[in-house]
């Protein structure tokens, strides 16, 4: 098949087209097919430019007659340029970096899941999709608006244009005396003072994850010191979010090492995607955390101004009565009356009942000497000072680590009856196994037959038997009892964990909604790219006119991640059920890593204060 010429592509921006009645040269750069206009010259020699601006050349002209190959000219009547041979003529608004607006391909990632986002629906639909579509030659001298190159000519247009503008006006001589003053504040004063409060973050964050406790860190043991390791990881990391904005050629170092993979990003986007996506989780996340401690301060003051009413109900109603007296009055009822008409065991009800309540009074000597108004005060103060530089969020990390100080005996009250009705099941279905004449191998894990006489040599006795049945029907008639103490401590430790359930998502809603996302897609919808279009415009004697513009990312696709964060960042409701009907532990189940891949947080976070030996 033979191969066919690359069509001419020019791409010319809205603002160039009020000069269209002019006669100049056309500045800009030439990729194979595709001209990039870049501004209007008067003259045909260029003069030396600045390292940046360097690749920049005469590609054609306007109402001019040269030996250019684009030669275009204004037709009045049409009100169209030609080029005396069919190209495609692209408009487009010079994407303004200030306003991160650019042009992408691949949409924007604005939050990241993990290693699991790379293999969608999506995703396996374009596999399919290329495995299908039919093969043709192609123009090696052909170029494509995917190529990084051209893109990024595209992209950088309006601020390679500041550059020229003030280059020219500056005569040639492109330093800056403003940054040749600047220079050593920044690197004398303001770049040591910030390493200075990384490493300070960093020590702390490593104190809080080393593992003292029965190799438990602070970290595995409390919501707050969880909750500090995430806002200590994202003060670390925002110096490094802002270089990464201010100056992408951070992100590709000139050694093949670049920051990116030093700090082992949890990200899969290239290019303008990384900068603008560090630059809205990093003003995100400002945002949140300062509406966070402006929510934190407002219920402190409702605190303080209710604090006799509160603690009142901390001690009468919640510790005397719903913790103590109906615990008591609930296990008294199992243990001496026949619960929901059921007859239990007498002797084991009264064992394990004298048991829950022996603990329950030991537990309330404990509580009621820590339960003195001193020790109020003292609360107080840890809510005055979580509240005013933590936030609402530590307020609630401080609840759920409070809840389940109190509650410590409901936890251990289930735990214990948990473990007692497992091991009753495991040694009821090993005896069930008599009556079908096997029995269980410990040692080999499996299933073995009682009459194994010819292999093994042994001979199962009937007194086996007959012991096995009277321990599994004594097993059966102790069961209800067991179950009864299990069944209700189950009840009160799932409703203890939908407390915490719903503590934790307010406090992902605080810390997580892509708050400052929806602003900027109801401000500029260009800043948050969902990919480039296409729009047919006109085409007249062989010239082809088409609109280049953005798409937005849709509300859905912005909050696509945020609802996986609720999914999968915590769970208790998969097989509960089952979990309850074999005696296992009911337990939230957490995914940590969830929410620092959520925020695009470093996995070596240690790393980031060797981001400054990048800037120059």
């Amino acid at each position: 098949m033979d191969v066919c010429e690359p069509p001419i592509q020019i791409y010319f921006s809205n603002d160039l087209k009020k000069q269209y009645l002019e006669e100049a040269y056309l500045l800009g750069y030439k990729f194979n097919n595709i001209y990039i206009v870049f501004c209007l010259v008067y003259e045909r020699k260029v003069p030396k430019l600045p390292k940046e601006l360097e690749d920049l050349q005469i590609i054609g002209s306007l109402n001019k007659k040269s030996d250019y190959d684009l030669n275009l000219v204004y037709d009045r009547e049409e009100k169209l340029p030609r080029n005396g041979q069919d190209a495609f003529l692209i408009y487009f608004d010079p994407p303004n970096f200030k306003n991160l607006e650019y042009f992408s391909i691949t949409p924007i990632l604005l939050q990241s899941m993990g290693t699991k986002e790379r293999s969608d629906k999506d995703h396996e639909l374009f596999q399919k999709l290329e495995r299908n579509e039919p093969r043709r030659p192609v123009n090696k001298n052909q170029s494509f608006i995917s190529d990084d190159n051209v893109l990024e000519k595209i992209n950088h247009l309006y601020r390679n244009r500041l550059r020229y503008k003030k280059f020219k006006n500056s005569g040639g001589n492109s330093s800056s005396i403003k940054a040749q003053l600047a220079r050593p504040i920044v690197h004398g004063v303001l770049i040591p003072s910030v390493m200075l409060v990384q490493r300070l973050l960093i020590s702390m964050i490593s104190v809080i994850n080393y593992k003292c406790i029965r190799n438990h860190s602070l970290v595995e043991i409390s919501k707050v010191f969880r909750h500090s390791d995430l806002r200590l990881k994202q003060f670390n990391y925002f110096p490094t979010q802002f270089l990464c904005y201010y100056d992408k050629s951070i992100l590709y170092a000139a050694d093949s090492l670049s920051i990116v993979g030093d700090l082992k990003l949890p990200i899969f986007n290239s290019n303008l995607n990384i900068n603008n996506s560090n630059y809205i989780n990093l003003y995100n996340s400002i945002w949140l955390i300062f509406n966070d401690l402006l929510l934190g301060m407002t219920l402190y003051t409702t605190i303080l101004e209710r604090f006799p009413e509160i603690v009142t109900f901390i001690k009468d109603k919640l510790i005397e009565k719903y913790l103590f007296d109906e615990m008591l009055k609930l296990i008294t009822w199992i243990t001496t009356k026949n619960p929901a008409g059921f007859k239990l065991n007498t002797d084991l009800g009264k064992f394990l009942g004298d048991l829950y309540i022996w603990t329950m009074w030991f537990w309330k000597i404990v509580v009621d000497k820590t339960n003195t108004a001193d020790n109020y005060q003292h609360l107080l103060g840890v809510l005055k000072f979580l509240c005013y530089f933590g936030g609402c969020s530590f307020l609630l990390s401080f609840l759920l680590d409070l809840i389940a100080l109190i509650t410590f005996h409901i936890y251990v009250f289930y735990y214990c009856s948990a473990k007692v009705y497992r091991k009753q099941l495991e040694v009821i279905k090993s005896l069930f196994q008599l009556f079908r004449g096997k029995k269980y191998n410990v040692l080999r894990n499996r299933i073995d037959n009682l009459n194994n006489y010819e292999i093994t040599g042994e001979a199962f006795e009937i007194d086996q038997l007959l012991l096995g049945t009277l321990i599994f029907m004594i097993m059966i008639f102790l069961l209800p009892t067991v179950f009864a103490f299990y069944l209700v401590f189950s009840c009160i430790h799932v409703i203890i964990l939908m407390t915490f359930n719903f503590l934790e998502n307010l406090s992902i809603v605080l810390c997580f909604t892509p708050l400052f996302v929806i602003l900027l897609k109801l401000k500029n919808s260009k800043r948050l790219q969902g990919g480039i279009k296409f729009d047919y415009l006109d085409c007249k004697h062989g010239m082809t006119l088409i609109k280049l513009s953005n798409k937005s990312l849709t509300y859905l696709e912005i909050f696509t991640n945020f609802i996986k964060l609720f999914k999968r960042a915590k769970n208790f409701r998969n097989s509960i059920l089952l979990k309850f009907l074999t005696g296992q532990i009911i337990s939230i189940e957490y995914d940590y890593n969830l929410k620092f891949n959520y925020l695009m947080l470093p996995q070596e976070y240690s790393e980031t204060i060797n981001i400054w030996k990048f800037v120059k």
